[in-house]
């Protein structure tokens, strides 16, 4: 390997774990630049040449790597997620009070017919 990609290589290890440091402190990317004396643009064109590094190795690997070998086949099993039952909601009380119209549906907690009928009581 040439001295040149040698020297690349180490900048980009030390680039991944400061821009590791850069994600896990909890400040802004450029918050964390300016406490490190590092300028943004410096910043993003490491972390796209960490990403390219990062996607090129992955490339390669899968390629030296199969997922499966030739003779090995894939099964697959149906999974059955039961669909979510949705009932139409009915109306237990439908109260009436000269313009105003009061439906209160199944299901609905006592608490809140509590508040209500105070409410319309309060109005009567």
């Amino acid at each position: 390997m040439e001295l040149q990609k040698v020297k690349h290589e180490l900048k980009l290890e030390e680039w991944h774990k400061l821009i590791y440091e850069c994600r896990n402190s909890g400040q802004t990317i450029r918050t964390w630049c300016k406490e490190h004396h590092i300028s943004p643009q410096t910043y993003y064109r490491w972390q796209r040449a960490v990403w390219d590094a990062g996607t090129q190795n992955l490339l390669e690997r899968s390629k030296r790597q199969p997922v499966m070998k030739q003779d090995e086949t894939a099964e697959f099993a149906e999974c059955r997620i039961p669909a979510p039952v949705q009932s139409a909601p009915t109306t237990a009380v439908i109260l009436r009070l000269d313009t105003v119209t009061l439906e209160i549906q199944n299901g609905v907690s006592p608490e809140t017919v509590e508040t209500v009928l105070r409410a319309v009581k309060a109005l009567c």
